[in-house]
């Protein structure tokens, strides 16, 4: 299934303890699937800026709920 990303913001919590040195940083993508339905997944941001993935693309989730590809701008 297709998802439009919705917005992309700055994962900010880390529970009761702060995020460990080894971890990394991560990002809350929101998304919207063909049918309307808006969901949010954590996403390591590194690879958001990797992919140049931007507010506005097409993704689609791989079988472990991650973005796997991205399709074509919006």
């Amino acid at each position: 299934m297709k998802y439009q990303v919705m917005r992309i913001e700055e994962d900010l919590d880390f529970g009761c303890e702060e995020r460990g040195a080894d971890e990394p940083v991560m990002a809350v993508v929101v998304l919207k699937d063909e049918n309307g339905t808006e969901s949010r997944i954590r996403q390591e941001d590194q690879m958001l800026y990797d992919w140049n993935i931007e507010e506005g693309d097409t993704v689609i989730l791989n079988e472990n709920g991650a973005v796997s590809y991205t399709h074509l701008r919006a």
